[in-house]
């Protein structure tokens, strides 16, 4: 993956940036290890000095399996691991403590759901009360740091058979941190018309369709 090159990837981004057409830095969540560690802060550091929001897209392939327990033996597994990958490396970079050194670094996850986002959070923030020895760096709640540096993208929508519970979920990560994504046009994209059902103001859905994308991407 282009990160784990970190003196390559900073002169990619340096390279881009002087086109002036870019709006986000693309990484891969399936690194050569947790996106948190030291090698990758260059990375950050530049997106940051640039204003630029990093992006974490689902996918790729890192030399490790994709699951705890090695390699998956069918593509819906490898497929369902996609928002384990994503749940690991919000752990790495909220504990590593990557907000509290960049604290104007946006970070976007991609294509991962939303569905794991309140139980890893709550996790986090329970260990932190135990461990928070560990981690002085961390100077808040983790799920404080979540609330405040991190977007997440609609696709793949979580649809539970209870529109309720979708609602305590968007509710949960915020209807200002979520941004509508489709995928298209790949076999599993989201029609915009026909996901997210559960009852959304119209200020609620002009804001996670459009208007929180313009206001993080300077669009």
């Amino acid at each position: 993956m282009g990160q784990d090159d970190t003196e390559a990837a900073v002169a990619e981004i340096e390279r881009c940036a002087k086109v002036g057409q870019y709006v986000q830095i693309n990484i891969c969540p399936r690194a050569n290890e947790p996106l948190g560690r030291r090698r990758y802060w260059p990375i950050f550091a530049r997106a940051q000095e640039l204003d630029l929001p990093l992006g974490i897209h689902v996918g790729g392939y890192g030399g490790h399996a994709p699951t705890g327990g090695g390699w998956p033996s069918y593509y819906v597994e490898e497929h369902q691991s996609n928002a384990h990958s994503m749940a690991a490396q919000l752990a790495s970079l909220v504990i590593e403590g990557i907000p509290e050194r960049f604290p104007r670094l946006k970070i976007v996850f991609i294509e991962g759901g939303l569905g794991w986002i309140p139980s890893t959070t709550w996790r986090m923030d329970q260990h932190f009360e135990h461990f928070r020895s560990e981690v002085p760096h961390l100077k808040r709640k983790p799920s404080e740091y979540v609330k405040e540096h991190f977007w997440f993208t609609t696709q793949p929508s979580d649809e539970p058979d209870d529109a309720r519970h979708l609602r305590s979920l968007i509710d949960w990560v915020g209807v200002d941190r979520m941004l509508f994504s489709s995928d298209y046009p790949h076999w599993d994209c989201d029609d915009p018309r026909f996901v997210l059902k559960t009852p959304l103001s119209e200020v609620e859905r002009r804001k996670i369709f459009n208007a929180n994308a313009r206001a993080l991407y300077k669009l």
